[in-house]
């Protein structure tokens, strides 16, 4: 699964993120004081083992109706297996409580079996003994309307861009919740999907198509087959109607699948570097892709992207616009899921405990292929931002990357595994050098592939390859938590022409976190700009290292590579930061530098002002120009104003003009995402006519990134220009980038409980309205409604609207808003939303029902208990269910005119 999309936030799902990092500097301590941690685990929670296999899956067979008519699948699984001990007649396999069984046969002679559902399990009991010797076909038919695992999405005539789709998400473990399955990562399994869907729709799922067949009863069948085991959380199926483009990479497939309305520019916007990551991922892993082909496959409703092996699944929100694309790129999401075909697909974690071995090691091939493609200064650049992710997920909680008590598999999708995990990656690289890393990843995938593993594989591997002992590594890295927060000092000695230099380990060490022992560098470097590089080793509380100079240096840099996973606190003089800015070999030192003249109390120094200046001109990366522009604005770390809950976004303070023709001329560069900076540093500056011509000028250009025209049109709003009405009146007609300019406009002309405002969000609320209109509308409803009752029932027809974030906004709002008349309405959609994991969608999603039951009590209803487990006896579980569904049934009917008399009044 991605990081954080948001997308990962976050977006990993993405997200969503799931991680949602605090902003530190990765060098520098925390300014807000100390962490105030909870726990990972709560105490108590205990200790996750790897399950032990009472059966070896080869082989499974589904041969599946999905009717989307009825959210049903329908038909036979076939598990191919044998025994793990003699004389073995009973065998249980995980399944969800939605799915119902009809029928298990076993064996050549496909005897009929007896079997149990309980508490998640098919408990079996097969027609005779058999042992490991014997290979024996287990086929369960079935059928069921899962809540999880299997999403069926509605087309909406409303929206007509959102097309019907049907797909699974697998990850950790709700592949069992549409296919009875063994449902843990430890086994691999061939598979083979033979799928019948209607009409227009087709199906993507691993491996190869082998055949399609049409139906005669308007359906068709889709046969695909995987001859490489694999995980079966690991098992998609993906069905719309599609449209397909198509590259290759020598003789290997390469296909992006689509909505119809998606055109292939867009498509290839997206995905169109897959074969070139492909190449480079087959050099830098010494394994060629191991699959017939590789798909991805966009999705409605999914967030992030997931790795399905040979099939990986995206969120269809990351087919941009060319003006979007201008400000960023999916690079990043397109090849963390295509890396998992090598880390995660290829080679799968033993047990939830390991899955850094996924995640960790995606999140550093991602930045690598970076590397090679953008250059050195973007993917360190990257990596700090790795690191400070990590830095913020260590503010919430600390925990070991290798870690095996936690409450839920999901728990463990978190920063340690994702960031941390990449960061150590980072930083072994650095401590074993280029030859030996790669000579170690090479033999570890050669060694491992197509097998399950765990970090000891890993170690032992890299040892193997290296001739180094990494055991000191791996324990205080993988299997302790927390890391070294460094203060530094320096002094140069006249008298025996030595820098003295003094680094001390500031963290509070523990059982968890230790005092770290820590090879690394120190880099002396004279005014001339020669450096001279010591090796030294950071060990416990407190040192004093005595290094040799024939005078005193310029710049003294610990880790001046920035290979550490570290915090660390070094004040220096401005002349040494202004030294730095310009000679440091590591772009992510020279932004440090920036950042430490940038404070307050060197605001009027002159030489701080033409260093900073003259930096951002001098570096060549788009990402080095644009942070420098931010920290010239004023604006790094928040480069969109954001609302406090139910009130309007404060105006950023004003800067003095020290820095107004570098940020007017850096609002003319090249690179949109700089110009994007210097705009945001232009809207903290007094008025002036030029400056206003400039932001017009960038509001009225059509081919101007988004982020320029949205800052620039808010900046005219601050400034109250004389014409700021019809400008926002024409934006919000303006339905550019999937109405994102709209929407800005929405939100300034709601920053007031004005009369015009309130009829704004009630304009723009309903089902049918553009999905930024809706969300802008709702994110300031609680302001605009605040005292307007009749605005605020506005809301209820949106606790069952079919898109799941209204609905979820729409459930808080009634909350916050404690309107009880909506309490009907919620105890109704309460009676039919999923329990559990039913609504998880992609990377970080996880059930809304959790807020619904709060909305409900906070408007003094009643949640109702979760029903109690269903019967072993099938019969009588099928009877009990089919009398609770007429119960259900009725109640919604009451519930339901309960809703249209109060429609009434």
């Amino acid at each position: 699964m991605p990081r954080n999309l948001t997308r990962w936030c976050s977006s990993f799902p993405v997200l969503l993120m799931l991680i949602c990092p605090a902003i530190v500097a990765a060098q520098g301590p925390p300014e807000d004081g100390p962490p105030r941690r909870r726990p990972f685990a709560p105490p108590g929670t205990p200790r996750q083992f790897g399950r032990i296999k009472e059966v070896d899956l080869k082989h499974v067979k589904a041969e599946l109706t999905l009717d989307a008519r009825k959210k049903e699948v329908r038909g036979t699984v076939t598990h191919t297996l044998s025994p793990t001990h003699p004389f073995q007649d009973t065998l249980s396999l995980d399944i969800g409580p939605d799915l119902t069984v009809t029928k298990v046969t076993a064996g050549p002679s496909k005897a009929a079996c007896k079997f149990a559902v309980k508490d998640g399990k098919l408990a079996i009991t097969l027609d005779k003994p058999y042992g490991p010797e014997d290979t024996i076909d287990v086929a369960i038919a079935y059928s069921g309307h899962p809540a999880a695992g299997l999403h069926f999405i509605d087309g909406d005539p409303a929206y007509p861009d959102r097309a019907p789709a049907i797909w699974t998400q697998g990850e950790a473990e709700d592949n069992h919740l549409w296919l009875p399955c063994y449902d843990y990562p430890n086994d691999r399994i061939t598979s083979e999907m033979i799928i019948t869907v209607a009409k227009p729709m087709s199906v993507v799922s691993n491996g190869t198509l082998v055949g399609t067949k049409e139906n005669p009863d308007g359906t068709r069948t889709f046969h695909w087959k995987m001859d490489q085991p694999i995980s079966s959380y690991l098992i998609t199926v993906a069905a719309s109607d599609f449209s397909a483009f198509h590259d290759r990479l020598g003789n290997l497939p390469v296909d992006y699948y689509v909505q119809k309305h998606v055109d292939e520019a867009t498509a290839r916007r997206f995905m169109g570097k897959t074969p070139k990551m492909i190449a480079f991922f087959n050099g830098a892993t010494g394994q060629p892709y191991a699959y017939p082909k590789y798909a991805q496959v966009c999705l409605p409703d999914f967030n992030g992207g997931m790795e399905n092996t040979s099939a990986t699944s995206m969120t269809d929100d990351a087919l941009i616009d060319a003006t979007e694309a201008l400000e960023r790129s999916q690079d990043s999401l397109v090849a963390h899921e295509l890396a998992h075909q090598w880390f995660g697909d290829l080679m799968t974690c033993k047990d939830w405990s390991h899955i850094w071995l996924n995640e960790g090691f995606a999140s550093y091939f991602d930045p690598l292929f970076a590397q090679h493609d953008r250059g050195e200064d973007e993917f360190r650049l990257v990596m700090d931002g790795e690191l400070k992710s990590y830095l913020g997920n260590d503010r919430m909680y600390r925990r070991p990357i290798v870690e095996n008590r936690y409450a839920s598999p999901m728990q463990m999708f978190d920063g340690m595994t994702y960031a941390k995990g990449g960061c150590t990656l980072h930083m072994l690289r650095g401590q074993l050098g280029e030859e030996n890393w790669w000579k170690g990843i090479r033999h570890y995938v050669s060694k491992h592939k197509f097998q399950v593993v765990e970090t000891e594989d890993f170690r032992k591997a890299m040892e193997e390859a290296t001739g180094k002992d990494l055991k000191p590594f791996f324990d205080q890295w993988l299997y302790k938590a927390g890391h070294p927060e460094l203060k530094a000092s320096w002094r140069y000695e006249d008298a025996d022409h030595t820098v003295r230099l003094k680094v001390a380990q500031a963290q509070k060490a523990d059982d968890q976190t230790p005092y770290f022992t820590i090879p690394t560098t120190v880099e002396l470097t004279d005014a001339s700009g020669k450096a001279k590089v010591v090796p030294v080793v950071l060990e416990g509380a407190s040192q004093e290292f005595v290094i040799p100079a024939e005078s005193k240096p310029a710049m003294v840099q610990v880790d001046p590579d920035c290979w550490l996973v570290k915090e660390l606190a070094f004040d220096k003089p401005v002349e040494e930061s202004i030294f730095e800015l310009e000679h440091a070999r590591c772009v992510v030192c020279r932004l440090n530098a920036a950042r430490a003249l940038a404070k307050p109390e060197n605001k009027e120094d002159s030489r701080v002002q033409e260093a900073l200046q003259k930096a951002w001109r001098r570096e060549k990366a788009p990402s080095a120009r644009t942070a420098l522009v931010e920290i010239v604005g004023g604006t790094e770390g928040a480069r969109r104003r954001r609302r406090g809950p139910g009130g309007p976004a404060s105006a950023p303070p004003l800067l003095e003009d020290t820095y107004r023709g570098s940020l007017v001329e850096a609002a003319k560069d090249a690179e949109p995402r700089v110009r994007v900076a210097a705009v945001q540093g232009l809207a903290r500056l007094k008025q002036d006519p030029a400056t206003e011509a400039l932001l017009r000028s960038i509001w009225a250009n059509p081919g101007e990134s988004y982020g320029a025209r949205t800052t620039a049109l808010q900046t005219l709003a601050r400034w109250k220009v004389k014409d700021i009405d019809a400008l926002l009146k024409a934006a919000l007609k303006d339905p550019a980038g999937k109405h994102r300019l709209a929407a800005r406009a929405l939100d300034l002309l709601t920053e007031e409980a004005t009369p015009q405002a309130r009829e704004l969000v009630a304009t723009y609320i309903p089902h049918g309205q553009p999905a930024e209109l809706r969300s802008a509308a709702l994110r300031v409803f609680s302001r605009v409604a605040k005292d307007d009752q009749a605005l605020q029932e506005r809301l209820i027809p949106l606790i069952d609207d079919p898109d799941k974030n209204t609905r979820s906004q729409a459930w808080s709002l009634l909350a916050e808003l404690k309107l009880k008349k909506a309490l009907p309405a919620l105890e109704a959609r309460l009676a039919k939303e999923p329990r559990g994991p039913a609504a998880f969608i992609g990377f970080g999603g996880s059930s809304p029902r959790a807020g619904l039951e709060r909305a409900v009590t906070a408007l003094g209803g009643t949640v109702p208990k979760a029903p109690a487990a269903a019967s072993a006896d099938s019969s009588k579980s099928v009877k009990d269910l089919e009398k609770q569904a007429e119960d259900l049934e009725a109640r919604l009917r009451d519930l339901r005119k309960q809703i249209e008399a109060l429609k009434g009044k």
